[in-house]
């Protein structure tokens, strides 16, 4: 397939994507609802690239193509996608359950490699419904990098092995389905405004955690990296998943001028403010344009320009869930990463 068509078809597939995940939002008046509008709107596009990469998916199988770099560009475009919705500790319970059949990390002992192995090796052309029932490690993300970047995976010349990705990809898009249904209603509409305040920089700060956990764990000891803890590492785009992360995280904060950015600044807070966004635009104005986390833990220089990035989000950490919080009266309570 030649590069004019591999351009044709992904645009196809995204505009496939776009016109497939239109949706009504939950209408109100209250104080969360521009926050609410986009999280609907991150689920909606999640929705719309699961099920532009299960259309790719079915577009490479069929035509048994001998090069597959549409379906990665389609993954990868999916992988972006769900980092505006990692790490959330706050939101639906009906979404925030999904998230490990989503993308199982961290992988401390490589399972995702070891189930999808012996997946493949049953020799057998698995369904959604099937894949539904199995490990969490061969349902979502993970396990499509699995099939794309491994050296072990047989799907450039397996028909089994392609019906099987093709599985794999629409249980993931049957997942974000029941993302996107659990953000048609607003979740924080029964919050007072304190409350509700409390919520929002606790949504964030969990966020800016798991983040900061994705980097903590591959740079482990000083001097000791674990590059195959970084997430990603297969397909070696951590530091653009991560550079997602931080970008979804600011359109959240910002919240098109009616966020915490706009609150600061009603309450007088304004040099606070620009700290907060400055340093939302410092850190993705020097964000690394190399993509690759395992390949810059091999080097000391690539360790060091690492540990730079985690020091940035440590302060962003620091001024949402330290210095605004106290601005706001708002105390941030335990989340999942805490401890881990």
């Amino acid at each position: 397939m030649n590069k004019t068509v591999l351009l044709g078809t992904l645009t196809a597939l995204l505009g496939w994507a776009t016109s497939s995940a239109a949706g009504n939002a939950d209408t109100t008046h209250h104080v969360s609802q521009p926050v609410y509008a986009i999280e609907f709107e991150m689920a909606q596009d999640f929705l719309g690239k699961t099920g532009a990469l299960e259309q790719a998916f079915k577009a490479f199988c069929e035509e048994n193509s001998e090069g597959n770099q549409t379906l990665k560009q389609a993954w990868h475009m999916t992988m972006l996608s769900w980092m505006a919705l990692q790490g959330q500790e706050r939101g639906p319970a009906a979404a925030l359950e999904q998230s490990w059949n989503v993308q199982f990390w961290p992988d401390k002992k490589n399972t995702t490699g070891r189930k999808m192995h012996a997946l493949i090796a049953s020799e057998k052309a698995w369904n959604a419904d099937e894949i539904s029932a199995q490990s969490v490690t061969v349902q979502g993300l993970g396990a499509v990098e699995w099939l794309l970047y491994d050296k072990a995976s047989t799907l450039q010349n397996n028909a089994g092995t392609c019906a099987t990705g093709i599985a794999i990809a629409e249980n993931l898009h049957n997942t974000a389905q029941k993302i996107s249904d659990a953000w048609k209603l607003n979740p924080w509409t029964s919050l007072s405004q304190d409350a509700w305040e409390s919520e929002y920089i606790s949504l964030l700060s969990n966020q800016l955690d798991y983040s900061l956990k994705k980097l903590k764990r591959p740079l482990a000891d000083i001097g000791k990296p674990k590059p195959y803890f970084a997430e990603s590492w297969r397909s070696e785009t951590s530091l653009s998943n991560l550079k997602a992360n931080l970008q979804g995280m600011q359109t959240l904060y910002l919240a098109n001028g009616e966020g915490l950015d706009a609150q600061l600044r009603a309450r007088g807070e304004t040099k606070l403010a620009d700290r907060v966004k400055g340093q939302f635009e410092a850190v993705l104005e020097t964000w690394p344009q190399d993509k690759s986390l395992f390949a810059a833990l091999q080097s000391k220089e690539g360790y060091k320009m690492v540990l730079a990035q985690y020091n940035k989000l440590e302060q962003l950490k620091f001024l949402i869930s330290q210095e605004v919080a106290v601005e706001l009266g708002v105390v941030v309570g335990f989340n999942a990463t805490d401890g881990d």
